[in-house]
């Protein structure tokens, strides 16, 4: 593992953005999770931006604009600079992604209600990685979303197909629901993974767990990793993944 970080950490990042990054997944659009391409985007080539047609309506309006930035876009305002090709996705239809031998499912969430965010389900052969983008409980934000996410996940996690789920905790327990703006606490992790381990008879625990978004503040990680750790009362394998690191999924 330290071996193949080393040699991740020293490839030229602009060598991976061209080479290596064969599209890009927009979960939602907010700029904590969208600046980064948009800054980088002079020095990017051409590729696929896939989204909800609510997600990508943004950049075409918004943000791949000539008003606030340029427009890279292959839609909207003139001139069209056309590197990146705007790939609308529908909610539980897989599509193929160009350039690769990977499929992906998109799968509507609740982010701060009435906006989309996404969970992607990608897909190579007959294994499987699920990555959520922002989203608030269920009981929270009055929806069903993630309860459908869970029963469609269900049958892979319980066939050990689904090898990894990369889910959102941004803030620690004491921050109330009225104020989460569609996120997690460790305490709503664990309750809709207890609805998830349920649904797979228990088997959870052989699917890693990866915890991302922890909003930076002072004492906020170490905090959240505590109150997760002390809600696991059903044992699953928890991870935290940081920037330029290799994950390895058996």
């Amino acid at each position: 593992m330290a071996a193949a970080n080393k040699l991740f950490n020293s490839v030229n990042p602009s060598s991976i953005q061209q080479k290596q990054i064969k599209g890009y997944f927009i979960s939602h659009a907010h700029l904590d999770h969208t600046a980064g391409l948009i800054m980088n985007s002079p020095n990017d080539n051409a590729k696929n931006l896939y989204g909800l047609a609510s997600v990508l309506d943004v950049f075409k309006k918004n943000y791949f604009t000539w008003s606030a930035w340029a427009n890279f876009g292959n839609e909207g305002e003139g001139p069209i600079l056309n590197k990146y090709k705007y790939q609308t996705l529908v909610p539980k239809k897989e599509i193929a992604i160009d350039n690769t031998d990977l499929f992906v499912t998109p799968f509507v969430l609740s982010h701060v209600q009435p906006y989309e965010s996404t969970a992607f389900l990608v897909r190579h052969q007959n294994s499987y990685l699920l990555y959520l983008g922002d989203t608030g409980a269920d009981k929270v934000e009055q929806s069903e979303q993630l309860a459908a996410l869970w029963k469609a996940i269900a049958p892979l996690v319980m066939n050990k197909q689904l090898k990894g789920i990369f889910i959102e905790v941004s803030f620690d327990n004491s921050i109330p629901e009225k104020a989460l703006f569609g996120h997690l606490t460790p305490k709503l992790l664990m309750e809709e993974m207890g609805k998830l381990n349920q649904l797979t008879n228990g088997n959870l625990k052989n699917t890693p767990l990866f915890v991302t978004h922890i909003k930076p503040c002072d004492g906020c990680e170490i905090k959240i990793k505590s109150e997760i750790k002390k809600e696991n009362q059903i044992g699953l394998n928890i991870f935290y993944p940081s920037q330029a690191s290799l994950i390895e999924l058996k």
